[in-house]
């Protein structure tokens, strides 16, 4: 009965490991759907384009935006101030392409709202 017992124990143990591992956890990023072509991103969530895109703060402080380009060799940090806005290619050739730039294509890109405060940063993609 008590080895019964303790063994019951381990796989209850095992399980609940199991269970909360990374294998089951999900995205840790929000993902926010494009609506015609544009998202806005609260601060921890993120959002993908697949063409050229513009972020743009649209709150009142500082924002900050990471932007991973492609299969994640390219990462650029930006800071925005106020209603500031900044564009980005993903054409070969561009200054986002750190690799073989001219005959690399990224194929994609994943913008990230970082910021600490509460500014939203709006993303459109380009069509």
């Amino acid at each position: 009965m008590r080895v019964e017992k303790i063994l019951f124990i381990g796989l209850a143990v095992v399980a609940v490991f199991a269970i909360t591992s990374p294998a089951f956890a999900a995205d840790p990023w929000f993902v926010e759907p494009m609506k015609g072509n544009a998202a806005i991103l609260d601060p921890g969530t993120t959002t993908y384009c697949d063409k050229g895109f513009t972020v743009q703060n649209m709150g009142k402080d500082l924002a900050e935006v990471n932007v991973i380009m492609g299969n994640g060799a390219s990462y650029h940090w930006d800071q925005l101030e106020p209603n500031a806005k900044k564009a980005y290619s993903l054409a070969p050739g561009s200054p986002f392409d750190s690799v073989n730039a001219e005959t690399v294509r990224i194929d994609d890109a994943r913008i990230v709202n970082t910021t600490a405060g509460d500014s939203q940063i709006k993303v459109e993609c380009k069509r």
